[in-house]
């Protein structure tokens, strides 16, 4: 047998070559990385995907098995200064501010002037992430978008962000609501991880406002977090950062993880918890012969049927979707559901809360009413000889030696 080392060359390599013949027979070549990102056909070639994730695994496993560990582990620690970076980046528009520049990018004393911030200070950040593959540095402190930072743009002119900062994320594709989520609220609750997981209080607790985010903002629940006053754009924000992660994976699993066009004309389906109704836009474009009800808190509501009169408002009109304030730890109030669907709740809540919601599903089902949650699973690490492979169409398939199980960072 070959050494790791050698494996995962050889699996780097032959994927690589693997990849670039996949876009060469559809007359394509690998997209450079100083270009816009342009999402493609190939994107939904499920084999070209595995093909990518078997790379990525393999050049990540590979750098963490010839870099020294002292220099992994200092590495690893200085991670934040990624996430603030790109923080400051997102909130001053400079991805918007640089497209607006051009190709010939921009220096960072005229960057400085239209964010209103310290030219030399934007350039240390600009290159922090330029040395991590995001934005270019043409020149010295001449500054570019390349094909990482070109999705952190909304998409929106500049002059219409600063005129409306509230609705800087309202119709657009989501991507830059998730970064500034993760950056603002998930940054700041994961500095207070250890303090929350040591305290004696707090390391064993199963109620929500328990949590890190809890402790960081002094607040109750994630979701009561968001109605405080003065959060009114941090929902906003959420709701649309719910959409881009809806938008990534709804053309896939969710979709053909339950077979919906065997239900039967005007089937009720109920999208509990479902925020703005992001993954039932999807689904109803596929399936329009269903009726859908989206059902979350009041406040998420009121943004939801803003994202509907953009999106589809004939679909309210018509009667086709419903949104409803509702509350899922109260009695479900629809008695008739085909299906009651659940994404990205479950995980959400401990075991208790978890079953309390449940178990308002079930006392409204009716005898032949589907329970589909669509969820995301952590894998073991260890390989856990396909744990799932009694369950149809949820076996994971090997991954091929030295990689990982779960193929590493690619399950992050």
């Amino acid at each position: 047998m070959s050494t790791p080392l050698s494996a995962l060359s050889n699996i780097l390599s032959s994927r690589i070559a693997a990849i670039e013949s996949t876009y060469a027979k559809h007359g394509a070549t690998f997209p450079s990385m100083d270009e816009p990102f342009q999402p493609g056909l190939l994107e939904e070639d499920e084999m070209l995907c595995q093909t990518i994730d078997h790379a990525i695994a393999a050049a990540s496993q590979l750098i963490a098995l010839v870099k020294p560990a002292p220099r992994t582990v200092i590495e690893g620690a200085c991670l934040f200064y990624l996430l603030a970076s790109l923080q400051v980046v997102v909130s001053a528009n400079l991805p918007k501010i640089l497209r607006e520049a051009g190709p010939q990018g921009l220096h960072i004393k005229d960057i400085g002037d239209k964010c209103s911030s310290d030219p030399h200070k934007i350039g240390r950040i600009l290159r922090c992430l330029a040395t991590n593959h995001i934005f270019r540095e043409l020149s010295p402190d001449i500054f570019a978008n390349n094909r990482t930072s070109s999705v952190l743009d909304t998409g929106k002119s500049v002059v219409a962000l600063k005129a409306d900062p509230v609705a800087k994320y309202d119709n657009t594709p989501g991507i830059v609501a998730i970064v500034n989520h993760i950056t603002d609220e998930l940054m700041k609750a994961g500095a207070y991880l250890a303090d929350n997981v040591l305290d004696p209080q707090t390391s064993t607790s199963q109620e929500p406002a328990d949590s890190p985010l809890s402790r960081t903002f002094h607040c109750g629940t994630v979701f009561e977090f968001f109605e405080q006053p003065g959060n009114e754009r941090r929902l906003r924000r959420f709701s649309a950062a719910m959409h881009g992660a809806s938008s990534l994976i709804a053309s896939g699993e969710m979709l053909i993880g339950f077979d919906w066009a065997l239900l039967q004309q005007d089937a009720r389906v109920v999208d509990v918890g479902g925020g703005i109704g992001s993954a039932t836009l999807h689904l109803m474009k596929d399936h329009p012969h269903l009726r859908y009800v989206v059902q979350d808190r009041p406040k998420v509501i009121a943004d939801a049927v803003k994202f509907w009169e953009n999106e589809d408002p004939d679909a309210l009109k018509s009667g086709r979707v419903e949104l409803k304030e509702h509350d899922f730890f109260e009695p479900q109030p629809i008695k008739d559901a085909s299906v009651f669907f659940l994404r990205g709740v479950i995980h959400d809540w401990p075991d208790a809360y978890a079953r309390t919601i449940l178990k308002h599903l079930h006392a409204s089902a009716q005898s032949d009413t589907k329970l589909i949650l669509n969820e995301f699973l952590v894998l073991y690490v260890a390989d856990s000889n396909n744990l799932f492979s009694d369950i149809p169409g949820a076996d994971v398939p090997r991954a091929p030696y030295p990689l990982l199980a779960n193929l590493g960072t690619v399950s992050n």
